[in-house]
């Protein structure tokens, strides 16, 4: 298979990844040139936020003594969020946070991903299989190393005292049954492909489960798609509800449902998805988070800050719309934000070059995220992953 034949693919799924992942990465994409902020508007942001930043990793941490279920979405893949979220586990748990919740291990894994962490010895082949029992072409190294990271806490953790955990929020997606395109839009091929779960309903009943019943704290790494809790994406309800899933609410909106404002929404800066552009990706606010960034010291250009301040107050016009079609601004969106620098710095995440094993190729085959190939060899997945990271680069590059 070459790789014109892996993007055919990749597009092809798009349409079923409006539930999982809205963003069409494989489209093409040019420069974004960045709107112009006015420099008043600017100016109030940075005096605002050169008094009420904190460091990104105290500003999670300092949440999670506020709140219960803290969800920080992503846009998948970007190299500068996962290897934020590696740095915050020892940072939770020396503040008496011991979960980490993840979109990217199943809950059926939860054995083996503690059997993993409370090792003696670290072990990166069990990590990769547990990654690959999620998603077969997920084989990028930032996302093992979140483990590595848990790992080394419970490593070196006094005898007697708690281990960190990883819970596995996703349930197993059963991707033998997309066989076309036409699969995706057809809601008896979908309930097939989520018999074990529609996936922000499942995510929703593991945090439930796992940690809201049992009284623990934790933080919620996942696509930010599934991590808003008031704002309701109605675009996506409605898809949902045309492919009649019996839940069509977002993981953070269900959890938000149950237990209030104990739930709290922190996004990570990155590009907003915008349907109405060719790349499928715009700038955030308007480009107003990437211009305040640019006009703040050096010490300031990570940082994390709750949304009731004038960041709170920006007109959000693309991108994202409310329901009743009014006027939507980013404290509608997200309770916190948390920059990481500028977009112009945006990597996407580190192919494992030999995730997929060659005695793997017949699985990887069968339970490939998308319509199936004729055939698919080691090789040839191991180049999917590795294309799908170059493809992510390229639309990162219209915002450099």
């Amino acid at each position: 298979m070459n790789r014109n034949t892996l993007l055919v693919v990749g597009v092809a799924i798009v349409g079923l990844f409006l539930v999982i992942n809205p963003l069409k990465y494989l489209r093409g994409s040019t420069a974004a040139r960045r709107p112009v902020v006015p420099a008043a508007e600017t100016t109030a942001l940075v005096s605002w936020a050169a008094q009420n930043a904190l460091s990104p990793r105290e500003y999670v941490a300092r949440t999670l003594a506020r709140h219960d279920i803290v969800f920080l979405g992503e846009l998948p893949k970007i190299r500068q969020d996962v290897q934020f979220v590696s740095s915050l586990v020892p940072r939770l748990a020396a503040a008496g946070v011991f979960n980490l919740g993840v979109e990217y291990a199943l809950s059926d894994d939860q054995d083996r991903i503690d059997a993993l962490l409370t090792a003696a010895a670290w072990d990166e082949g069990r990590a990769r299989s547990i990654m690959f029992d999620w998603v077969v072409t997920w084989g990028y190294q930032e996302y093992i190393d979140i483990f590595h990271a848990a790992w080394t806490v419970n490593h070196g953790r006094p005898a007697g005292t708690r281990p960190f955990r990883i819970v596995g929020l996703s349930p197993r997606e059963n991707w033998q049954y997309l066989t076309s395109e036409k699969d995706a839009h057809d809601p008896a091929a979908v309930a097939k492909i989520f018999q074990n779960g529609i996936p922000d309903e499942h995510m929703a009943k593991v945090i439930d489960r796992e940690l809201i019943r049992r009284g623990e704290k934790a933080l919620i790494f996942c696509n930010v798609q599934h991590a808003f809790t008031a704002y309701r994406n109605r675009e996506y309800e409605k898809s949902a509800a045309d492919l009649k899933l019996s839940e069509t609410r977002r993981a953070g909106a269900i959890v938000y449902s149950e237990i209030g404002s104990r739930a709290f929404t922190i996004a990570i800066h990155s590009p907003w998805p915008d349907p109405g552009s060719r790349s499928g990706l715009t700038w955030a606010a308007d480009g107003a988070v990437d211009a305040l960034i640019d006009a703040l010291p050096p010490e300031k250009k990570s940082a994390g800050f709750d949304t009731s301040g004038p960041l709170g107050a920006l007109p959000v016009t693309r991108g994202y719309r409310s329901a009743s079609g009014g006027p939507l601004v980013f404290r509608d969106l997200f309770d916190g934000y948390v920059i990481l620098g500028p977009l112009a710095d945006y990597r996407p995440v580190t192919p494992i070059s030999d995730f997929v094993r060659p005695e793997d190729a017949a699985q990887a085959l069968e339970r490939f995220p998308g319509p199936k190939p004729a055939s698919l060899t080691a090789e040839q997945a191991n180049k999917a992953i590795a294309d799908d990271a170059a493809a992510l680069d390229g639309l990162l590059a219209q915002f450099r």
